[in-house]
């Protein structure tokens, strides 16, 4: 664990001045079709490999982690850890699978990967996801650390 000593505010800052983008989140739909085909839709959901309860099991076995030390190094239950990783149908909050990626000391893509398979991702125009970009990037892991730069810049903790 980084204690606030070791921590290079100016590098922070200076990552967040270089990387924040503005997102236009308009969208244009066009309808293309008044009656969509939903035999294609349902193929086209079953044939998704992003299950992210599938994922979570590939990283563990890949990087020979031991499933509880990943659950108490994020900080949740282990019931809460059994009903991510067995009920498909359970969808955990961002901040739960930013304390897994931590735990599980993924880097910026691993962890664009697992969020991605959540329908989540790490925004560039949101300062608190380019603190934790530059977290992921900068192999800060611990969550306690993570939490203190968050508060830091006035942001809500993971």
């Amino acid at each position: 664990m980084q204690n606030m000593s070791q921590i290079n505010f100016e590098e922070i800052d200076s990552y967040i001045k270089t990387e924040f983008r503005y997102e236009s989140h308009e969208t244009i739909q066009e309808i293309k079709s008044p009656n969509p085909n939903y035999g294609s839709i349902n193929e086209f959901i079953q044939q998704s490999d992003d299950i992210l309860q599938d994922n979570i099991r590939k990283i563990i076995l890949s990087k020979q982690l031991d499933e509880v030390e990943v659950y108490k190094k994020a900080d949740i239950d282990r019931k809460l850890f059994s009903k991510i990783r067995t009920q498909p149908d359970y969808h955990p909050n961002k901040n739960t699978l930013l304390r897994l990626c931590l735990a599980m000391n993924l880097d910026t893509d691993e962890t664009e990967d697992l969020l991605k398979s959540a329908g989540y991702s790490l925004s560039k125009s949101l300062r608190s996801d380019l603190i934790l970009r530059y977290c992921f990037g900068h192999h800060i892991f611990d969550v306690i650390t993570v939490n203190q730069i968050l508060d830091h810049y006035g942001e809500k903790v993971i």
